[in-house]
């Protein structure tokens, strides 16, 4: 049976789920099905990790022309460049991930006359947070580019429900898979709670609130700070510790500083092993704006935390799911936040249902995508 060229592209390799699921499918696909090329933007944390799959029969290409920002000059010339490569290489399906990617790699495949395009949705570009002109310019093209996509894979359905709302292709181009995680590295994990707790500086005697992102204003690590502080305000014996990069990070840290908080608030910047950091804290805050379907709250469930987080699409789908939708609090309602925190130390809690949590296990997701990949091809 002739294999399936597959072209698997991203925008960048950051720290986030949609990466993730980039290396990982990249990885695990079956190498004699398909033979799979990764391609990505140049400078992401995780370029060393898609670099060690070239020795798992991997093509993977880094361009300096993909970069995350809008650059007319640069995307015109990585479109071409990818029109270029699907010819070269005889690419079957062209399966994106983020937005950016999505709408360059798309362009790219449809030029080159490539058969089946995919899009996996993480979350759509546009929000309510941004003004007018430029949130209807976003739903725009993605209107324009849903046109040239045969599938469009969503993360959750509150993000399909989004979508579809502001005319983002029809029901029957989206698909629900779920963003995977390796549940049981989460689940199974051990670690030292007093060591790694003291690796950073923070004390394993007190009750420690977590959470992991980029410093963006996405996540709103400016809102953690603001939480922080009212639970401070009322009880002492808890420390909040925020775990992520990006180019924000001095800028919080020097708030906190400032603040004279450092003592009980703070940003390490990323870490190599989440698993290990969410089995030592005691509860897990999201305080992000907007989101898809937020891979760190199904890591923190599965590491058995108790989750609070903004009530927004995406989370509330989640946590909904789970049973805890009464720790979901309004973004920006601080005062509801540090209530639900203070609560659940009083050991008045609920436990999660983990019943669901198949859905987003990493070898489940990957047998949906390669159902997807099977049935486009023979579709042609």
């Amino acid at each position: 049976m002739k294999k399936i060229n597959i072209a698997i592209v991203i925008t960048r390799l950051d720290l986030g789920g949609a990466q993730k699921i980039a290396l990982y499918l990249a990885e695990n696909l079956d190498k004699k099905k398909f033979n799979v090329h990764l391609i990505a933007g140049k400078g992401g944390y995780l370029d060393i990790e898609a670099l060690k799959l070239t020795k798992k029969d991997v093509v993977v290409n880094l361009f300096n022309e993909i970069v995350h920002p809008i650059n007319l000059f640069y995307d015109t010339i990585a479109i071409f460049k990818l029109r270029d490569y699907f010819i070269k290489n005889k690419i079957d399906i062209v399966h994106t991930h983020s937005s950016k990617a999505g709408i360059i790699g798309r362009k790219a495949a449809y030029l080159a006359g490539v058969r089946k395009i995919i899009h996996t949705v993480h979350g759509f570009p546009f929000h309510k947070y941004q003004n007018f002109f430029v949130h209807f310019i976003y739903v725009i093209i993605e209107k324009i580019f849903a046109f040239i996509t045969d599938k469009l894979i969503a993360v959750g359905y509150d993000v399909m429900k989004y979508g579809l709302s502001k005319g983002v292709g029809n029901k029957e181009k989206y698909i629900v898979i779920r963003p995977g995680i390796e549940i049981n590295l989460f689940k199974k994990q051990k670690v030292n709670k007093k060591e790694y707790l003291k690796k950073y500086d923070l004390n394993p005697k007190v009750f420690t609130i977590g959470m992991i992102g980029n410093c963006k204003k996405q996540k709103n690590p400016a809102g953690f700070i603001e939480i922080a502080k009212k639970v401070l305000n009322e009880i002492t014996d808890v420390q909040f510790v925020f775990v992520g990069g990006g180019k924000d990070l001095i800028k919080y840290q020097k708030i906190i500083k400032n603040q004279n908080l450092s003592n009980k608030i703070k940003f390490i910047g990323w870490i190599d092993e989440p698993e290990k950091f969410l089995k030592s804290i005691d509860l897990f805050l999201l305080t992000s704006l907007w989101e898809g379907l937020p891979c760190t709250l199904v890591q923190a469930v599965c590491a058995g935390k108790l989750c609070v987080a903004t009530d927004i699409d995406g989370n509330r789908e989640f946590m909904q799911k789970i049973g805890l939708q009464d720790y979901l609090f309004p973004p920006f309602d601080y005062d509801k936040a540090k209530e639900i925190i203070i609560e659940i130390k009083n050991k008045r809690q609920k436990k999660p249902k983990t019943s669901i949590l198949y859905e987003y296990d990493l070898k489940y997701t990957l047998n949906k995508y390669v159902e997807i990949y099977n049935n486009k091809v023979n579709k042609i």
